[in-house]
């Protein structure tokens, strides 16, 4: 196990933290924003419409503006900064390492299937090169050399991958006094309220201490396997358990993500649907309006409280149509990052189950799992800080 749980052990969520633009923060809004000029506006179909996709694209525009305002260097910078993105580029380089290992050692094959005499004169091409063997055997030399080199290069490589594990291990180490600390105050938050059952299912029976749970089994585990990996201990047949019990931990925790995420999107989808549909009414509203607004005029004096009530409600909505189209920006936006984490989590179960249940997969396939799982948890922190770095430079 070389693997983050589903999510980062060290800071308790994969992303740096995130102070962009969300859907919550679009929502919160709607007490703040205000514009004079739609305030002083008058309601007219036309006018109105006009007036709103031009706010639209000056906002869109400006949303533009400050994004790029962080160049790539600052942004790579922020995640190297952060254990969350040290590790993704850790895990990346290490199975990437890993891919390239294994089509080195299939050339090496293919190399030596295809001409034999290869390994029968590497050893006395080597201690013997001149440049009169080389002219007389320009192919096979040229072989040879390749081999040594491909062998060579496949060592380094593997020393490479294995620092890297152990370099991501370090990274997440040192959390389980704190989660141990965190269940001992929930304990004795038990034992104040005299282990009354109501207070027991309020503190216990819940999913926040079944994360808490959880994260303390990967965790020691997890801990165990990087002192082995550092010598302080060597059961080997402890270290099989060791390992086996981190695959479980980190799988139950895949699995309990994913359940969140997929809560999540529901959730957002269900947003989405109801603020469209809003949208659209209002819409449909803002048609019907200048027919309104017409008898309004050539009968003044007869118009009933509904109808008044009606057009008050209509110059209302008019002025919320930007902030709903806001919030529907910042839904799609968190989706976005929802779908990445469930493809990351996806990947992820499938390396780990493999590896609990020792299917015979084709070899390599581990690695580019996990490759698939860092690139698009990469990807979404990258998205996450950028955000944050735009609306801190606001």
């Amino acid at each position: 196990m070389s693997q983050f749980g589903a999510t980062d052990i060290i800071s308790g969520s994969e992303t740096p933290p995130y102070s962009g633009a969300s859907y919550q923060d679009a929502q919160d809004d709607n007490t703040h924003t205000h514009s004079p000029d739609i305030d002083t506006e008058k309601f007219g179909a036309g006018n109105g419409s006009k007036l709103h996709a031009e706010s639209s694209r000056a906002s869109d525009d400006g949303n533009q503006a400050k994004t790029k305002m962080v160049d790539n260097i600052t942004i790579l910078k922020y995640l190297l900064d952060s254990l969350s993105g040290r590790d993704k580029f850790a895990k990346i380089i290490k199975y990437a390492l890993d891919i390239l290992k294994l089509f080195i050692e299939k050339s090496k094959k293919n190399l030596t299937a295809l001409d034999p005499s290869v390994l029968s004169y590497y050893t006395k091409i080597l201690k013997n090169l001149t440049l009169k063997v080389a002219l007389r055997h320009p192919i096979t030399v040229i072989k040879v050399l390749l081999l040594s080199l491909l062998k060579n290069f496949d060592k380094k490589i593997d020393f490479i991958s294995q620092q890297l594990s152990t370099f991501r291990y370090i990274l997440r180490f040192g959390g389980t006094p704190f989660k141990v600390f965190s269940l001992l105050e929930k304990f004795n938050n038990t034992r104040k309220c005299n282990f009354q059952v109501d207070q027991i299912k309020k503190i216990w029976f819940n999913e926040a201490s079944l994360r808490e749970f959880l994260d303390l089994y990967y965790g020691i585990f997890d801990e165990l396997d990087l002192l082995y990996k550092l010598k302080i201990w060597s059961n080997k047949s402890l270290y099989s358990f060791v390992s086996r019990q981190e695959s479980f931990a980190w799988q139950y925790d895949i699995l309990l993500s994913l359940k969140n995420s997929w809560l999540d999107l529901q959730n957002l989808q269900k947003r989405q649907l109801e603020l469209e549909v809003q949208l659209k009414v209002q819409n449909n509203a803002l048609l019907l309006s200048p027919i309104l607004m017409h008898q309004t005029q050539n009968d003044d004096a007869s118009q009933s409280p509904i109808r008044k009530q009606l057009l008050n409600d209509l110059n209302v909505e008019n002025k919320s149509e930007l902030l709903i189209r806001r919030q529907l920006k910042a839904i799609k936006d968190e989706k976005t990052l929802v779908y990445l984490d469930m493809t990351r989590l996806t990947f992820d179960c499938m390396a780990n189950t493999s590896d609990i249940l020792n299917l015979k997969t084709p070899r390599g396939t581990y690695a580019v799992l996990s490759l698939g799982s860092g690139l698009t948890g990469l990807v979404k922190l990258w998205i996450t800080a950028k955000r944050s770095l735009c609306s801190s430079k606001d």
